[in-house]
């Protein structure tokens, strides 16, 4: 690869024997090409590799060859995943230009092939930081189970600059705590409320319906934003946002300790197709007249599923993989997450997966994701 890769994975830690025959940027960058090229475990990426094996022996160093898929896997195993993680992210912030922050979407994802249920290992949670504006995973933190993500995303925001940044979260992340630690990493939060929170979800669902109440409707005028009516995959939906100022329901309850919050949202989610309406609700830091501000914030949010795990599953079959090793499993995920956005970045407009198989016919396609054509 280019100096740029040697210049920003240099310094990642080589755990292996000092008699080691295949150098580590070649391995990975040998990894990060097959995944690239629709390549779903070391064995097919070895076979990618060597049947682009000239191809490889121009671009690299490969004093002894092409390593073997247990090499790829033993290396993969010694990574430390959060080394790796910044490695990659300095490496992408040297070849790309990454917009300013406006919506980071955090979620978890659960890789379900990671499980040994013979011997009661559960399958690997990790909870990511997604970039609304540059289509990035900006962080990836692994946690025992789906219940451990309270603990993971204050790790997360303490680690990324997330200035004037506006933190979107699901229910599982709707903690005073978290909400605290956003503020004091100077960004607001759009924060999902939901059951687990009743003392905050009840008295927010009843100052809505208050608002239906022709009696009540001088008191409580909501700022009011319609998204655009959507036809996709055979539904009609439209969703129409509503927000109300946080002291609309301080007589029910005291939100001290909600830092900064300012507004609760609804969103009134509408299936023309099915002629359902679902009901979900928010509270944010953001005022409630910017309205508009808040609604797509909570609209981005869903890129996070749409264009990343939703991507990670589908294109890449990330839950039908079977590498048990925890070690492994996260450092290919994050190989994945880091395909994702690179594939996105050649120009053709046709869809990954073809994308993916135009790399594997022509490598020299690969060139295109690292900015050396």
């Amino acid at each position: 690869m280019n100096n740029i890769f040697v210049e920003c994975f240099g310094e990642l830690e080589d755990k292996r024997y000092k008699n080691k025959q295949h150098l580590l940027l070649d391995i990975i960058s040998i990894v990060l090409c097959g995944t690239l090229s629709g390549m779903k475990d070391f064995g097919e990426i070895q076979m990618f590799a060597e049947t682009h094996n000239k191809w490889f022996k121009k671009h690299l160093l490969l004093p002894n060859g092409i390593p073997s898929h247990d090499t790829m896997s033993r290396v993969f195993s010694m990574l430390n995943p959060e080394h790796f993680t910044d490695c990659f992210i300095l490496w992408i912030k040297k070849i790309k230009k990454l917009l300013n922050e406006d919506v980071v979407a955090i979620d978890g994802k659960t890789l379900c092939g990671s499980s040994e249920k013979a011997n009661g290992i559960k399958a690997l949670h990790l909870v990511n930081a997604y970039s609304c504006a540059n289509g990035i995973t900006l962080k990836q933190v692994k946690v025992a189970d789906k219940s451990n993500e309270i603990t993971a995303i204050p790790e997360i925001i303490q680690t990324l600059a997330l200035q004037n940044a506006i933190i979107t979260i699901d229910a599982m992340g709707c903690q005073k705590d978290i909400a605290k630690s956003i503020v004091e990493a100077n960004a607001d939060y759009v924060l999902a409320v939901k059951g687990n929170h009743k003392k905050l979800h009840e008295p927010i669902i009843d100052v809505f319906n208050l608002v239906k109440n022709p009696k009540f409707n001088k008191r409580l005028k909501p700022s009011m934003y319609e998204h655009e009516i959507e036809c996709q995959h055979g539904k009609i939906e439209n969703r129409i946002v509503r927000a109300l100022p946080i002291n609309s329901i301080l007589n029910q309850l005291d939100l001290s300790e909600w830092k900064n919050s300012k507004s609760i949202i609804q969103i009134e989610h509408i299936n023309h197709t099915n002629n359902t309406t679902e009901f979900r609700y928010y509270i944010s830091t953001i005022a409630y007249l910017e309205i508009e501000k808040i609604a797509k914030a909570i609209r981005s949010h869903w890129q996070i599923e749409n264009n990343l795990h939703w991507v990670l599953d589908m294109t890449f079959k990330e839950d039908e993989s079977r590498i048990r090793n925890k070690l492994v499993a996260q450092n290919m995920s994050w190989i994945r997450k880091m395909s994702v956005y690179l594939l996105k970045q050649i120009p053709n407009k046709i869809s990954m997966k073809n994308k993916m198989i135009k790399n594997c016919i022509n490598p020299n396609n690969l060139l295109h994701c690292f900015e050396i054509i």
